[in-house]
């Protein structure tokens, strides 16, 4: 088990994007009301608990890792061009650039069962490992 990288900001829009950068997935089927991430072919949409009930964190992992007291709340594939993610919202109150070491990934998401978690663990597992 290895951290990418961790934030802790408020966000304006309840809203995590972790992406490859210049990601065109638009996410226009989301429904946050129904789910609390969406994945598309190379990002992920995740809900997150919004600026005006405080400051949310989120955590890249590499896996396998599973973290305790966390609840699974999204588990697919997440194909990157290059073996890089950003993590970023739409203010960019945060705006991560990860190296990793995988291109093609086991990606799971990780909050604490609610629709806004005030905390999000995203583990990226290489193809290897799967």
């Amino acid at each position: 088990m290895m951290l990418f990288a961790s934030c802790t900001t408020r966000f304006a829009h309840g809203l995590v994007v972790a992406a490859a950068p210049g990601s065109t997935d638009t996410h226009e089927s989301w429904d946050p009301a129904i789910d609390v991430v969406h994945g598309g072919k190379d990002s992920l949409f995740i809900s997150i608990q919004q600026a005006a009930s405080g400051p949310a964190s989120v955590q890249c992992m590499q896996g396998p890792y599973q973290p305790s007291g966390k609840v699974l709340a999204y588990s697919g594939k997440l194909m990157l061009p290059q073996a890089s993610l950003e993590i970023s919202d739409p203010n960019e109150s945060v705006k991560l650039l990860i190296p990793v070491p995988n291109v093609e990934n086991q990606v799971d998401v990780y909050g604490d069962g609610t629709d806004e978690p005030d905390e999000v663990v995203i583990v990226l597992t290489g193809k290897e490992s799967w």
